[in-house]
């Protein structure tokens, strides 16, 4: 199930994101976009296997319970009686309307209204909900839906747009749409973090696998940002030449966001930091190969940032991959900026990492 629950997360993602994207595109005049062709049956497909992967996590806490009572009792108890469970009888209950509405090819409306439930119970069963409820329940039902709105859009421009018709169009509204979700994503993004720990405690959070997950995702949105600067001048381009490909830079950033998808859908697996329990089972520090690759740390430790040679010239290297980035705006292909994208994000947190001392408590 460790392996499992993250790819559940991470289809779920991309399944609400293409599902809303669809829903949002249909509010747009013809004229605002290019030509969509999302298939029908990928569609229902997408409805239904929410439903699937949101059960994962519920799954996987049924089976921990499974061996002390006994698996209908812990799948009943869970079911009914938890965050988790309780919000995906929602999800379920309101995938299937979607579906209906899908299938019969109802109102847009109502295809909104079922898809902002199904958010709404996202937001129910979240971390951050256990932990704040009213402010959990708003912070990240708001934050789920500016990430679907923008990542889903643009999922459907770049991957399954026919034609660049009306891209000078298209860009002029998403653009400034864009922008809207981002500034919401960053402060739900900040309201969540904060409410699971303290900020004075993110440097520390380090030594747990949850927060150099969370730093990990924090780093990959760095050249999402880039990428929709750069996308962001594409409806000058998209009208003055004829040869320019939008949707191809479009397609790379849609890549780097799958990256953010998967550090996000990890982080879901893991204990926040107010769920670890330390056991000081050894006297030594742990090695930088279980620091590096997100390995349990069962000695309790604090973290200062002391930056050697090695890390600053690692930091600077990543600096020059995010230059690259746009350097290759004009002069490369997209796929490296792609690779520029994903060196950046591995130099970077190599770099953080090594400017860490790390202190055993004793």
């Amino acid at each position: 199930m460790k392996l499992l629950t993250p790819i559940a997360d991470f289809g779920n993602y991309l399944f609400f994101c293409l599902l809303v994207g669809y829903v949002v595109l249909q509010f747009v005049p013809q004229t605002k976009k290019p030509t969509i062709h999302f298939p029908k049956s990928l569609l229902l497909i997408c409805a239904l296997g929410v439903i699937i992967f949101t059960f994962v996590p519920v799954l996987s806490l049924i089976l921990f319970f499974d061996d002390t009572v006994g698996f209908i009792r812990a799948a009943t108890s869970v079911i009914m009686t938890t965050q988790i469970g309780l919000g995906w009888l929602f999800i379920t209950v309101f995938a299937i309307f979607l579906w209906l509405t899908f299938y019969l090819e109802r109102s847009k409306y109502i295809q909104a209204f079922w898809i902002v439930l199904m958010i709404m119970a996202i937001g129910y069963s979240s971390h951050v909900s256990t932990q704040s409820f009213v402010v959990g329940i708003f912070s990240h039902t708001t934050h789920f839906l500016m990430v679907t709105i923008w990542v889903g859009v643009l999922f459907h421009a770049s991957w399954f747009s026919r034609d660049k018709e009306n891209w000078s169009h298209f860009l002029q509204w998403f653009t400034p749409l864009a922008i809207v979700c981002m500034i919401n994503i960053f402060a739900t993004g900040f309201v969540i973090m904060f409410t699971i720990d303290k900020p004075t405690e993110y440097l520390n959070g380090w030594a747990t696998p949850y927060g150099r997950m969370l730093l990990s995702k924090h780093i990959s949105i760095i050249p999402v940002l880039i990428f929709a600067i750069i996308n962001g001048i594409l409806s000058r381009k998209a009208s003055t030449i004829s040869h320019y490909e939008p949707r191809t830079w479009l397609k790379s950033e849609s890549v780097i966001l799958l990256l953010v998808f998967y550090f996000t859908a990890v982080l879901g697996t893991l204990s926040p930091p107010y769920e670890m329990a330390y056991a000081a089972q050894t006297a030594s520090a742990p090695t930088w190969v279980e620091w590096l690759l997100v390995k349990d740390i069962l000695v309790p430790i604090e973290i200062e940032f002391a930056p050697t040679l090695l890390s600053v010239l690692l930091i600077i290297v990543a600096l020059l991959f995010l230059l690259l980035i746009i350097i290759s705006y004009k002069r490369m292909s997209p796929v490296f900026a792609t690779l520029f994208g994903g060196c950046f994000i591995l130099t970077l947190y190599l770099g953080l990492m090594f400017s860490c001392v790390l202190y055993p408590i004793i």
